[in-house]
This record gives C-alpha cells, structure tokens and sequence, in this order.
C-alpha cells in the first residue's frame, strides 16, 4: 500500500467493497450485500449462527472519530441489535482520536475495526502496536485551552476534567490548572490521574495546578494545558488567558433560556476578546437531552443555532457547535460519577466517568469526539498527525 502505483482493490469504492467481500467470503463468511441506498452498513456477513454489519470506509485519509462513533451508535440503535457484531473496514489507517476509541473500547464491545491490506484485513485489537515518536507530529509548544463562561453552575470543571481525560486516551499527558476559588477542579481529580499504557510503554498522566504554583516548567512533559476558569473574568490570570488556543464556552439548552444563554455568551466573548484575538471560541451544550419529537427538536436547536448569529457575523473565529455533530449528551454516568466523589471526599481519585458498560461508554464518546471537532474546525491541526 506504500508503493507509488495505487492496488487495484483501493482504485475506487466500488473495487473496495468487492474486495472486501471477497476476503470475508475467503474467511468462511456468507456475504450480503445491503440495501440500496442502506444507511450506516454496506454488506451483511453471517457465520456460525452470527450476523454482522459491515460498513466499507474508502478513504484518501485516515478514520476520523466521528465516523466510527456514528457506526458505533448504528449498532445500539434498534437497527442494529439484529446483529451480533460490526466490522469497520478502512482503506489507510485510522487518526488518533478514532484510535484513542478503539484503545478504550473493552473485550465486549460490538464495533471490530480494520485496515484492509494486499492479502487480509489487519484487526486493531489483535495486531496493537507500539507508537514510536515519529507516530505523532506537532511544534514543542504547549497547546492551551481555557473553559470560561461569565456564569456558574454550567460544568465547566466537569468538561475540563474529562476533555483532559479524552486527551489522555489520545496518548497526551495534560496539565489542568484550577483558577476558579472554589477548587472544584481538586475536589473533583485532586492532585491528578495516571493512566497507564496497556499496550506497552510509558503511561500518561493528568496533573493538577492552582494558580499560585502553576509554571510551564512545573509541567515539561505535558502537551497540553486546560484551564478551568474562573466566572469572574479579573479573577484569572491575564498572562493566562492570553496564551489560549481554544476557548470552550459550556451552555445548556433550555427552551425557556436560550436568549437569556446568549446574552451570558456575547458578555463571555466580549471578556475574552478584552485580552485575547487569537483564541478560537467554542459554545458548547452541556448534559444535552434529545427528545422524540423531530420538529419540536428542530424547533429548538434552530433557535439554539440562531441565537449566536450576530456573534458569529462579527467574530470569525467563533463557532457554535451544532449539538448533532458534537455535545455531551446527558448521563447517568456522569451524574452518579459527581455523586460519589461527594460520597466519599476522603477516597483517592483513580479515574474519571469513563467506566466502559457493554463495551461503550457515552461520556468518554463525547469528549473525545468534542476535542476532535475543535481540531477539524478550527483547522489548526496542532494535535493531529
């Protein structure tokens, strides 16, 4: 696949699916192709009294997060519990953030992913491999994010905890600096978390600053830096915030508060851009609930979308995150998470809400495919290989 001259089987899609039948037919499978114009598989392959979807991915470039998210949640929807399994066959490779979700995926999870070659379909989960230094290719300096809003009580130390988390599984060690009063950032993780590298190799870590003894040398080794912010703008550091990158502005989305939501969002921005022209802002809703009801959701989500137009007109470096492409959805994982630190203060942390249940896990889902979107959008690239 490395040579100049392109395989024959990776020509076009259509080489590609039947390629790819072919090698599971040479596997002992009963190959089917889907329906026309089928969403979210191509081909149906059973053996053995099992049935699975196989969506074919021809690509120019790698898997990107979103899409195997997408084949993931097909598989759980009530399509997809008429099959024991998905295989997801890919033509290059798959990114970090794709990979970072494969790696925390368990034994029990129905998503099986692959890279076809010239002669089989090289599984991830069998063949792991270790990452060598040049896997990963970005400048030395330290890539700051900082989750502010000019209003409480709207999670910002939760994402900021847990975005540090989806970073970790992406093989980033991260530093997460406390500058809101309250502390909630220790309470939460205290003084940080080491995930160990079960794949071989040295593990990565989240450490945890306040402001008084946060230094770029206190940290050497951590690529990135995440600050949770305080709501009120004078109690951060300047020199701080001059240094973000990204900017993640969490809201919910209350039908009864969204004009009132935009109004603490302009205020969030103007403070922002007071000392910083650089940063790229991201609104995005926190504990987000989809209801049944299509054009009730609609309804709501326009007026959502609507609301920061005069923002986006004026700043281009603003971005509004559609809920469908990116949020973190409500979770009983996340609340009962809360609960049990507040349970039990005394306990030292070891993990955040990234507990796997039937092979997945929605919130470590979310944020990972959250820092993956800010990465595409902003088109900095800074993160990616």
């Amino acid at each position: 696949m490395n040579s100049l001259i392109e395989p024959d089987y990776i020509h076009d899609y259509q080489h590609f699916e039947q390629y790819v039948a072919k090698l599971f037919s040479k596997a002992g499978w009963i190959v089917e192709t889907a329906k026309n114009n089928q969403p979210g598989y191509d081909l149906i392959v059973k053996k053995d009294k099992q049935v699975a979807a196989v969506q074919v991915k021809w690509l120019k470039s790698n898997v990107a997060a979103p899409q195997l998210l997408k084949f993931a949640d097909l598989l759980d929807s009530e399509e997809g519990k008429k099959f024991d399994f998905g295989f997801f066959v890919t033509t290059k490779g798959f990114g970090n953030p794709a990979k970072a979700l494969i790696k925390a995926w368990d034994k029990d999870t129905k998503v099986f992913c692959g890279v076809a070659s010239e002669s089989e379909i090289i599984w991830l989960s069998d063949r792991p491999q270790k990452k060598s230094t040049k896997d990963i290719i970005y400048n030395n300096n330290k890539v700051y994010f900082g989750i502010f809003t000019c209003k409480g009580g709207v999670g910002k130390t939760t994402i900021a905890a847990h975005l540090a988390g989806a970073f970790v599984l992406q093989e980033f060690n991260v530093a997460l600096v406390d500058l809101d009063p309250e502390q909630n950032l220790h309470k939460l993780v205290g003084d940080g978390i080491f995930v160990p590298n079960f794949r071989g190799g040295v593990g990565h870590s989240i450490e945890v600053f306040n402001d008084r003894d946060w230094d770029e040398n206190a940290a050497k080794d951590c690529k990135i830096v995440i600050c949770d912010c305080s709501p009120a703008v004078e109690r951060n550091p300047q020199e701080l915030m001059k240094k973000f990158d990204y900017c993640i502005i969490p809201t919910t989305l209350n039908p009864l508060g969204i004009n009132k939501h935009g109004k603490v969002i302009q205020d969030t921005v103007n403070k922002i851009r007071e000392f910083n022209q650089k940063a790229h802002l991201f609104v995005v809703i926190n504990n987000y609930k989809k209801i049944n009801a299509v054009k009730r959701m609609e309804i709501l989500r326009r007026a959502y979308l609507d609301a920061y137009q005069e923002i986006k007109q004026t700043d281009d470096k603003f971005h509004c995150i559609d809920p469908e492409k990116a949020c973190i959805r409500a979770s009983d994982q996340l609340y009962y998470w809360g609960i049990h630190l507040l349970e039990n203060p005394e306990e030292p942390r070891s993990e955040l809400a990234f507990e796997l249940v039937g092979g997945r896990c929605y919130p470590r889902d979310d944020f990972i495919n959250l820092a993956d979107y800010i990465e595409t959008e902003a088109g900095l690239g800074v993160l990616r290989t």
